[in-house]
């Protein structure tokens, strides 16, 4: 089973206790997950299966869209619902006002990311130290927010579609509303709609995945590896030149190459390797995905 599972995450399960479920459920010890989704989160979670998890930091650069709603008024430690709140007022701000500090946050940034997170600090997850009292400077990291768009304002609740790169916090991009508005904010709820290409409505939720694997037709939901990796190059080798990849020797590569690594596909054209041009004249194995 090497392929990528598009999964509708329920609200209350960490990405780790998906990849978890769809263990069990599937009988593929082999999962892991592109992107890790909050446990408050829904939506979106792309799954690897079999050799796919092999291709993990590859395809975690996929940019992502959320449809978000911010409630202002209210700040927390970890910048969503499920922390301990910290400073409450009034949000007395205009419709206008909050437009115009939402399209404020298009383009280009540096953004701290929240304590409660699962970066690293110290060698542990930013969230563990927190937990644990143990004050943390978060350092910001350079994002860029494409769109936000379909902004809905009903009273102290503001929701919006936000497209924008790999490593953007929502929450934080909440938190930093509320301080750009002088009310305070924290994320209320939080859909992933899409990675990249891949969208909501390719998702299956994890009733519709047990019901496939009932059905035994779950393969029909799955999507191949390779759609995962489009950014790559492709070439197609033949039984000779397959055997010396997974050989660890390296080949002499077509004239129209044109990215750094490259898609490999043996002789039935499988996916099977992701090759490394050192040369005009050679490519060598980078990473051979197995059976």
């Amino acid at each position: 089973m090497n392929a990528l599972l598009l999964l509708d995450k329920p609200p209350g399960l960490s990405s780790h206790s998906a990849v978890h479920r769809i263990r069990k459920i599937t009988g593929e010890e082999r999962v892991g997950h592109a992107g890790t989704l909050d446990p408050m989160a829904t939506g979106v979670l792309l799954l690897l299966l079999g050799s796919a998890v092999r291709l993990s930091e590859w395809i975690i650069d996929h940019d992502k869209k959320y449809r978000a709603t911010v409630k202002l008024g209210i700040e927390t430690d970890s910048y969503d619902a499920t922390g301990n709140v910290v400073a409450t007022q009034t949000a007395n701000v205009s419709e206008t006002e909050i437009r115009r500090a939402i399209e404020s946050f298009v383009g280009k940034q540096n953004q701290i990311p929240p304590a409660h997170s699962a970066i690293q600090m110290q060698g542990k997850r930013a969230y563990k130290l927190a937990r644990q009292g143990i004050e943390i400077e978060m350092q910001p990291r350079a994002v860029e927010i494409f769109s936000i768009t379909d902004v809905l304002i009903t009273h102290d609740l503001v929701a919006f579609d936000v497209h924008c790169s790999k490593g953007t916090y929502i929450r934080s991009l909440a938190h930093d509303l509320g301080a750009k508005l002088n009310t305070g904010a924290h994320l209320a709820a939080l859909r992933r709609t899409a990675i990249g290409e891949f969208s909501i409505e390719q998702s299956l939720t994890l009733d519709q995945v047990s019901d496939a694997v009932a059905r035994n037709d779950l393969e029909t939901h799955l999507l191949p590896m390779d759609a995962a990796i489009p950014q790559f190059d492709a070439i197609f080798l033949d039984a000779a030149q397959t055997r010396a990849i997974r050989n660890g020797q390296f080949i002499t590569p077509p004239k129209n190459l044109t990215t750094p690594l490259v898609r490999a596909y043996d002789e039935h054209k499988n996916l099977f390797a992701i090759l490394e041009r050192v040369s005009e004249n050679q490519l060598k194995p980078k990473k051979v995905l197995g059976g």
